[in-house]
């Protein structure tokens, strides 16, 4: 690429002739050096204080030195998720007695279903639902409670299976939440 201009050709054939009418090589040559360095420096400020974080603590498990990767700010484990609930069901439950007058889950009524084909000739389900209407934590903590004793009365026992097959529905939650309830309180 060497031409009568020397070892200028090269900057040339990068097509940057607006930079180069108006600023120059030196100009030109200023825009490249700085659109490689500026990315490199960010780049490098970035992960010099990604280095810095602590990201876990020194531990010693069964007499071994170790290091586990956990919350640094933390100085104990957490064992369980929430203060007083070791599973899922002491969780609910919990929740649903702190909350039990706010809304927890909301269902919407079919108002109209109607058959719409469109160009191609396929045919789609198109629903019309009304607004929703809501349940409060206690009256869903409710309908599981009565659920779970409806299994128990019918002679469901700890080592049969249960099956869940619904929509995505309160419904599917609350047989979800008995399940839970029924293995944590009734086993």
């Amino acid at each position: 690429m060497a031409d009568s201009e020397g070892s200028s050709s090269w900057l040339k054939s990068l097509n940057i002739s607006d930079i180069w009418k108006d600023h120059g090589e030196c100009g030109a040559l200023a825009a490249i050096v700085i659109s490689i360095l500026v990315p490199v420096l960010f780049s490098a400020s970035f992960f010099a204080k990604k280095k810095g974080k602590i990201r876990g603590v020194p531990v010693e498990v069964s007499g071994e030195a170790g290091f586990a990767i956990r919350n640094a700010r933390k100085t104990e484990l957490v064992e369980v998720p929430w203060k007083g609930a070791p599973t899922m069901a002491h969780l609910f439950e919990q929740s649903c007695e702190k909350y039990t007058r706010n809304q927890f889950l909301g269902t919407r009524k079919l108002v109209q279903r109607e058959f719409v084909t469109s160009s191609d000739g396929r045919k789609f389900e198109k629903l019309h639902l009304g607004d929703y209407e809501w349940e409060t934590y206690g009256e869903v903590f409710a309908r599981v409670s009565n659920f779970a004793s409806g299994l128990l009365k019918l002679g469901h026992v700890i080592d049969s299976h249960v099956a869940i097959f619904s929509d995505t529905r309160a419904e599917w939650l609350i047989a979800l939440q008995v399940n839970l309830l029924y293995l944590c309180y009734f086993h």
